[in-house]
């Protein structure tokens, strides 16, 4: 009798072994394929204006994104940004669309202007404008783990205006309604607030240095850059 079940019972075993087996890699592809889809987002958000470590300009978080869903949502940081588009691509398996910026959003140039942009044509003029070679032509795999800008500037900052006018930006958030009301009130202009020097920078690891002039913001910029192609 014993025999017998262990007959029966072997089989079961193999059975159901192969279906963990089964199921443990069908979720390691699904999770490889989410982690893609989030580098090739993060890439395109990027390569659309030329933006971050290996480009000319930098978000000025909080950014808005709009899903293919219509939903919306606000992010903080990098981090913030790939959870958001990844918990979105979990609930969503099977969208092949991609999320995108929204607009109005705010950047900030290499040599410090802070720049409103209005909408996609506006974002393609920048990307345009920008002479670097974007992330070296690579592919957008790994990207999500190189996204990451060389420094964050610290804060306070004091933000002069092309009238002459100056105020201080106590964050990012600040830094951001200033340059949109700016915006607001001179529709028409072509010039730009820009940060006023010297300037704060703080590395991933805590150190800092200082930039006197736009000049100095730059180099710390390709500095940067250059040494983790």
């Amino acid at each position: 009798m014993k025999r017998n079940l262990l007959k029966l019972t072997r089989p079961l075993f193999f059975a159901l072994l192969s279906v963990l087996v089964f199921s443990s890699c069908e979720n390691e592809v699904t999770s490889s394929d989410t982690e893609e889809y989030v580098d090739e987002v993060v890439f395109r958000m990027e390569e659309s204006g030329n933006m971050g470590k290996y480009g000319c300009y930098s978000f000025v978080f909080p950014i808005s994104i709009s899903f293919p869903d219509g939903t919306t949502a606000d992010v903080e940081d990098y981090d913030g940004l790939k959870e958001t588009i990844r918990s979105w691509k979990e609930d969503n398996p099977d969208a092949t669309e991609r999320p995108e910026l929204g607009f109005p959003l705010e950047v900030l140039s290499e040599d410090g202007e802070v720049i409103t942009v209005a909408d996609k044509d506006e974002l393609h003029e920048l990307r345009m404008s920008c002479r670097r070679d974007f992330f070296q032509r690579r592919g957008h795999k790994g990207h999500g783990g190189r996204c990451q800008p060389c420094f964050e500037i610290v804060f306070p900052l004091t933000i002069l205006f092309p009238d002459g006018t100056t105020a201080e930006a106590a964050d990012r958030m600040a830094l951001k309604d200033l340059a949109r009301e700016w915006k607001e009130n001179n529709p028409d202009t072509t010039e730009r607030p820009e940060i006023q020097f010297p300037v704060t920078v703080e590395y991933e690891d805590g150190s800092t240095a200082t930039a006197n002039s736009k000049e100095e913001l730059k180099t710390l910029k390709e500095e940067c850059s250059n040494s983790e192609t």
